[in-house]
């Protein structure tokens, strides 16, 4: 029985993995069939059976079906293995069924994204089923940011505020400092609680963004100009 599931409007189905319908999905969505060798799955079995103990160190040499083939052995574990759909993997994977389910032998050949922590596998699924439908940029950069708010991150990840995508991911952060922290009516309020660097320093330090001053940018003066043009005039910035 196939599976399906919306990305934006578009029908997604998923093909449960058998030897009779190995392949991989093409770009626009399509199941291809036969595109990629299917023996890779009888020797994952044997790995999971205690027949072998690892793939061979020429198995994914070839970057041609390298993807396809981690795609194909992932998607076995959840469909074959756990009788999971693709979203229910995503929600429920754990650590430890990589372990159980030996996908750890491939986690060298799947990059894990700047958000994942150490100890979060669902990106694994997202390898495997690419057009499960995703968080946006606003999303997960919020995401990250509620989860070093509530303490469940120490930190952000490293690195994650450089580049032109970090800068864009500091503005999602201290929109919602203002929007939703600070509870600013107007954004011209903003120059004028952040007038005396002190108190800036303070505000940052207290909604977790200080980060920001300290790597990204000179200054909470510097940070709110660049971020709010519309904010540079020195009107704005004179105490009352």
């Amino acid at each position: 029985m196939t599976k399906g599931a919306f990305y934006g409007d578009i029908p997604v189905i998923f093909v449960p993995i058998t030897r009779g319908n190995l392949g991989v999905y093409s770009k626009n969505g399509d199941w291809s069939e036969g595109t990629v060798p299917s023996k890779i799955v009888d020797r994952y079995k044997r790995i999971l059976n205690g027949e072998q103990k690892r793939f061979s160190p020429y198995e994914f040499e070839d970057a041609q079906y390298r993807k396809q083939k981690v795609q194909l052995i992932v998607r076995y574990a959840i469909e074959n293995v756990k009788k999971w759909t693709p979203e229910q993997a995503r929600r429920e994977l754990s650590l430890e069924d990589i372990k159980q389910l030996k996908l750890h032998l491939i986690r060298e050949y799947i990059e894990p994204p700047i958000e994942a922590k150490a100890e979060d596998v669902y990106y694994f699924v997202e390898f495997a089923y690419p057009y499960l439908p995703r968080l946006t940029e606003k999303q997960r950069a919020l995401w990250v940011y509620q989860e070093v708010l509530s303490g469940i991150r120490r930190h952000f990840p490293p690195a994650y505020f450089q580049s032109v995508k970090g800068e864009e991911r500091a503005k999602i952060c201290v929109d919602y400092m203002c929007q939703h922290l600070l509870q600013l009516s107007d954004l011209r309020e903003l120059p004028r609680l952040f007038s005396k660097t002190e108190r800036a320093y303070s505000l940052l330090k207290q909604y977790k963004l200080k980060i920001l001053v300290d790597t990204l940018y000179f200054s909470p003066f510097d940070m709110v100009t660049e971020m709010y043009p519309e904010l540079s005039h020195p009107s704005y910035w004179e105490e009352e």
